[in-house]
């Protein structure tokens, strides 16, 4: 399913891409799509994307990248990743998605610089079991759990304590764990193509996460926002695309950071605009062309 990615979204995937005027060149820029041209060049080679490759194994050649910052193995058919994954130890990047995952290895905390982790659609993904290897993960800053088939969010979620984005979306998840707000630098938050999420009974829980500036819920059926949707106050980005809203409450109107609201693919009537309701100075997007 699709997601809207904006741009403070993207600052969150792709931490690594966004570097300082001084920051050190990588020796290789060129983004290799094949093990072997990759392993020729296997002391600078930093980008590398196997993705799509029908892998059932990964081989032992490609732990001996030793200055991979990038890596996509999304969309093989892995079930697991070995021990040697701890041999990667300038990864930042690293996508997994799409597989037939169900652990991960203990090794992996030997990850240090991970920044960003794609789970998603790893359908028999044992959630808790990985919650707690990437606990010990200090760089950890984007993880996406999406396509999961997660019912319930583990409490231990929290101990990821760098953790700005969290992606939630195609889950079945109906409420979030109580120690969300502990994630004190949760910045970004995705909970779309979810028809079990509840946002009025979620709202109070979500207002307690203060550095959150970045909400999604698309595409999860809501045929209103809720009244109580004005104690999210501390919000500035809010995507509400793909749903079945009508019409907004007053109350939106107490949400006194809101900088942009997306509204694209609802009822929404073509004259929505009312400087009562919202802040004038609010961007509203009401379709994909503007």
């Amino acid at each position: 399913m699709r997601t809207t990615l904006s741009f403070l979204s993207a600052l969150m995937v792709f931490p690594f891409l966004v570097c300082p005027a001084n920051a050190q060149t990588p020796v290789s820029k060129r983004e290799y799509k094949s093990l072997q041209e990759a392993y020729e060049q296997r002391e600078t080679a930093t980008w590398l994307d196997l993705s799509r490759k029908g892998m059932t194994a990964l081989p032992d050649s490609l732990f001996e990248l030793v200055s991979l910052h990038y890596l996509d193995l999304s969309r093989n058919q892995l079930t697991s990743i070995p021990p040697h994954i701890k041999k990667l130890t300038k990864l930042k990047y690293l996508v997994l998605s799409h597989n037939q995952l169900k652990t991960l290895p203990a090794e992996f905390n030997g990850l240090l610089l991970l920044q960003s982790l794609y789970l998603d659609h790893n359908p028999n993904l044992e959630i808790n079991q990985i919650l707690q290897v990437l606990t010990d993960l200090p760089a950890l800053k984007m993880l996406s759990l999406a396509g999961d088939n997660i019912s319930v969010v583990p409490q231990s979620i929290a101990k990821i304590k760098q953790l700005e984005t969290i992606d939630f979306s195609d889950n079945l998840i109906s409420a979030l764990p109580d120690q969300l707000p502990e994630l004190k630098r949760l910045k970004v938050l995705y909970i779309n193509n979810d028809a079990y999420f509840n946002l009025e009974q979620n709202i109070r829980l979500i207002a307690q996460i203060k550095s959150l500036k970045e909400l999604h819920v698309e595409n999860d059926g809501l045929t209103q926002v809720p009244a109580n949707i004005g104690e999210l106050k501390q919000i500035e980005y809010l995507f509400m695309v793909g749903n079945k809203i009508k019409a907004l409450p007053p109350e939106i109107g107490q949400m006194k950071h809101l900088r942009f609201l997306d509204l694209s693919e609802n009822p929404l009537p073509p004259l929505l605009y009312d400087e009562r309701v919202l802040d004038p100075k609010v961007i509203i997007r009401l379709s994909k062309g503007n």
